[in-house]
């Protein structure tokens, strides 16, 4: 029998709290990995949701999370595959999503996510290179990303919370 998991990918929220309450209140998950631009929209939707979340949320500093000790990027397993996750403003701009698939890949991660450029991208790992996936932005459009692993293999998608 096939178990999935699904991950919700949140990125760049600068100040759309209503948008990221949104998602943390109507999406189920199995877990989230928040990629910065927004640490404190975060905690402060948390604080303000009348249950907490059920389940994990894997977070990093982005550029403009300006005091906040958290790391920069991490790795996660999940469901078979390993997770490379940062905001991504030393691979996905200054690098490209090329040298961030490959030094995710290098790390052993199946799957780099980054945000920062605020556009949806998927791009498909190659040889020992990660695939590459981009949430898009919560902030311009009103756009996250969804991954489902069923036997170790991802789907990616992206949604966008509804406009009222």
């Amino acid at each position: 029998m096939s178990e999935t998991t699904k991950i919700l990918v949140i990125s760049d929220v600068h100040g759309r709290m209503r948008d990221l309450r949104w998602v943390l209140q109507n999406e189920t998950a199995d877990a989230m990995f928040y990629l910065g631009d927004g640490l404190y929209d975060l905690n402060g939707a948390l604080e303000l949701n009348k249950t907490p979340v059920p389940y994990p949320i894997y977070r990093v500093a982005g550029n403009c999370d300006v005091g906040y000790q958290e790391p920069t990027e991490g790795m996660a397993p999940f469901a078979g595959v390993l997770f490379f996750y940062t905001h991504g403003h030393h691979y996905g701009v200054k690098m490209g999503s090329e040298r961030l698939a490959e030094s995710a890949g290098e790390r052993g991660a199946d799957v780099a996510l980054f945000g920062h450029t605020h556009r949806r991208e998927l791009v498909r790992g190659v040889g020992t290179a990660a695939t590459v996936f981009n949430p898009g932005s919560l902030r311009d459009g009103g756009s996250y990303g969804v991954i489902t692993v069923t036997d170790g293999q991802c789907e990616f998608s992206w949604k966008r919370v509804p406009q009222f």
